[in-house]
């Protein structure tokens, strides 16, 4: 699990985890629940080596490396 993010823009804690490739239906399910909202944002299918991992909800900044915290998960 990926720790919480503070925005390095503004400092604020209101950060999505950007989630890439083609989402399943039920994701897409899990995303319309309340608990889920401004958790997650949908980053698209064309995935390159230095898309966004987060995104501030507060200013709409983009920041982190993907394939940094995807290593990491891979790691654990």
């Amino acid at each position: 699990m990926i720790e919480k993010q503070t925005c390095p823009n503004c400092k604020g804690t209101n950060v999505s985890e950007i989630m890439y490739g083609l989402p399943s239906q039920e994701f897409l399910e899990e995303l319309k629940k309340d608990e889920n909202k401004e958790k997650y944002q949908l980053g698209g299918c064309c995935i390159s080596d230095d898309d966004p991992a987060f995104s501030c909800n507060d200013c709409g900044y983009m920041f982190g490396l993907r394939r940094h915290y995807e290593d990491y998960d891979d790691d654990n």
